[in-house]
């Protein structure tokens, strides 16, 4: 039973894959990092899809010597949406939040499988 006031999902994640990745396991103990993330997007009216490359940069503070760069594709499908302009504007701030969580546990993923700690 649907409550009242509640609207059904717009959009949802279709699929998504990670394109490239480069990591370096030497990091020195106590190491302070900074995070940073590159969003680009494409909209495609024909299938109303919307393509996100979520680019994900993790560099050394002391020497901003990259450790970690991640990119990673994800295809949305946007309800009834024709043109960009039809595009809630919550969208793009919660299609990052959906994503983000599956670029962590990759990014944790490839350490584990390295072996580092």
């Amino acid at each position: 039973m649907e409550k009242e006031g509640l609207k059904k999902a717009v959009f949802r994640l279709k699929t998504y894959r990670f394109i490239d990745v480069t990591a370096h396991f030497e990091i020195p103990d106590k190491t302070e990092l900074v995070i940073s993330m590159d969003p680009s997007g494409t909209f495609y009216a024909e299938d109303s899809r919307y393509e996100l490359l979520f680019k994900t940069h993790v560099t050394r503070k002391d020497s901003l010597e990259s450790v970690i760069d991640a990119s990673c594709t994800a295809d949305f499908h946007i309800d009834a949406c024709t043109s960009p302009d039809d595009i809630p504007e919550f969208f793009y701030s919660i299609s990052l939040a959906i994503l983000f969580p599956y670029i962590r546990a990759f990014i944790s993923t490839v350490f584990l499988q390295a072996n580092v700690t």
